[in-house]
């Protein structure tokens, strides 16, 4: 598959975002890396991670290359005869099958810190589409800002020429009533812009983020193209359910055990002392370890079942999140395009409606175009950004 690099630095879009960028205040200013950094440095994050790990270690330290071995001890006394008797007694994996099982608790261990890599993928990404996210709200409601300045001065200017008697009762009211509704949609913005940030501020911590609209223009690519780490946690868990299949297997054969302690004698007359060795073996006569098997190697079968539909999927979402990528970031730059032209529309109605050329309907029409255009241009660069983000993760693309 073809490895699409989406570069959003682009002239066209970095001036179309020029005019939408605002003073920031007393927020909380983040970017990108810094947002990112926050994120997996929240509370909880290493602490589940390590957990995790340690958890591995301690199971593949758990299978030790011996069983516990049995000590004993006996006594038995027969017509004045005492004897006692303690020892020890080995089992032996002669077999191998702790070894197999050991095998499969490393496997298990590393496919859970592939696991631990693609949470933190996941992460940086949930993490950077709640940047792009935020910073879009705060662009939206830049541009309502604006268009609600531009009524409110298109009705001072209104009322004027109505007090003088220049202008129809009728423009006046046209530009209260786009006025009242830009002002409600202004609070609209606000309020998205809040709700916006307020997934981002719980991701980083951040009490207030503030995000230039240019963000979703600067985002930066993934590096190179890696093997998905999820994929990678399925492929290691099949290595282990093979491992525990040639364990179940190995387990069928007789397990053979080993003894050894001292024997005391008492008689009425005197103590003797002698060592004692013995030997055991496992009869397979009411399990032959069968069903083990069986059960381990059905185990193995759905876990390779199960990788050969990732494998289709994750095929299948690298090509749509390519196709995507692409397609939004043309749709950015076109949109970014007839921003500037509705820009200047919007100039040229304002001076003609000032002068007494225009009446106020064509001028609430340019204002309204380049509100839409300039509306247009934040959704075309966000859904563009989200995609580049989504192609990032998908791709398996590792993020500084």
């Amino acid at each position: 598959m073809p490895i699409l690099r989406v570069r959003y630095a682009s002239l066209t879009l970095s001036l179309a975002f020029c005019a939408t960028s605002l003073p920031l205040g007393a927020q909380d200013f983040l970017t990108e890396q810094a947002a990112i950094e926050r994120a997996l440095a929240r509370e909880g994050i290493a602490t589940r991670d390590d957990a995790d790990r340690d958890a591995a270690r301690a199971g593949v330290a758990g299978i030790m290359r011996f069983d516990n071995p049995e000590l004993s001890v006996s006594r038995e006394s027969v017509n004045g005869d005492t004897e006692w008797q303690a020892g020890v007694v080995q089992p032996l994996d002669l077999s191998g099958r702790r070894g197999a099982l050991r095998e499969a608790a490393r496997n298990e261990a590393q496919a859970i810190e592939s696991e631990i890599t693609w949470r933190r993928q996941e992460l940086i990404a949930e993490t950077r589409t709640a940047y792009v996210g935020c910073a879009a709200a705060g662009a939206e409601l830049d541009i309502w800002r604006r268009f609600a300045g531009d009524l409110g001065e298109a009705r001072r200017v209104a009322e004027a020429r109505a007090r003088e008697g220049d202008t129809a009762v009728y423009d006046l009211r046209r530009t209260r009533v786009a006025l009242s509704s830009a002002e409600a949609e202004l609070s609209m913005a606000e309020g998205e812009r809040k709700a916006g940030c307020a997934k981002l501020a719980a991701l980083t911590g951040a009490s207030d983020p503030a995000i230039p609209p240019s963000a979703m223009t600067s985002l930066r690519s993934g590096e190179g193209s890696g093997d998905r780490a999820d994929l990678a946690a399925q492929e290691q868990r099949l290595v282990a359910a093979g491992q525990r299949v040639s364990a179940a297997r190995k387990a069928r054969l007789p397990q053979l055990s080993v003894g050894a302690g001292v024997k005391r004698v008492d008689d009425p007359t005197s103590t003797a002392y002698g060592p004692t060795v013995s030997v055991g073996v496992t009869l397979p006569i009411f399990n032959g370890g069968g069903a083990a098997v069986a059960e381990a190697e059905a185990r193995r079968r759905a876990l390779e079942a199960e990788l050969i539909i990732a494998r289709r999927t994750i095929e299948a979402e690298q090509q749509a999140a390519s196709a995507r990528a692409l397609a939004a970031r043309q749709a950015a730059v076109s949109a970014a395009r007839s921003r500037d032209d509705a820009g200047r529309l919007g100039t040229i109605a304002n001076t003609a409606y000032q002068a007494g050329e225009i009446g106020v309907v064509e001028l609430l029409d340019a204002y309204e175009a380049q509100r839409d255009a300039e509306l247009a241009v934040i959704n075309h660069a966000r859904r563009a950004a989200e995609a580049t983000i989504q192609f990032d993760l998908v791709t398996g693309r590792t993020y500084p």
